[in-house]
């Protein structure tokens, strides 16, 4: 199945995102950034977590290194809720 990539330069317009700002999560980790003849993309189901970086930065003034200690805390939120919730089918067997 092939994957929907969307241009960043529409994103940054559409969200009023600073170009640099989606390059630094590329950068960083964060998101994964696709090129194709010389023109960067987002993969469509990366668009939540880049819109949710964004409010972070721009309506919270988080700053990157604040965003990636943020997002390794909500993952680890959820692989620990996973866990729970396998301990708990564990417990009912």
């Amino acid at each position: 199945m092939e994957r929907t990539l969307i241009r960043i330069i529409d994103v940054c317009q559409s969200h009023k995102i600073e170009l640099q700002f989606i390059r630094n999560l590329s950068r960083n980790g964060l998101i994964e950034v696709v090129v194709r003849n010389e023109e960067e993309f987002v993969k469509e189901e990366e668009l939540k977590a880049l819109e949710q970086f964004a409010t972070w930065h721009y309506d919270l003034e988080i700053n990157l290194q604040g965003i990636e200690v943020a997002q390794h805390l909500l993952h680890k939120i959820e692989q620990l809720q996973e866990e729970i919730r396998l301990l708990r089918v564990e417990i009912r067997q």
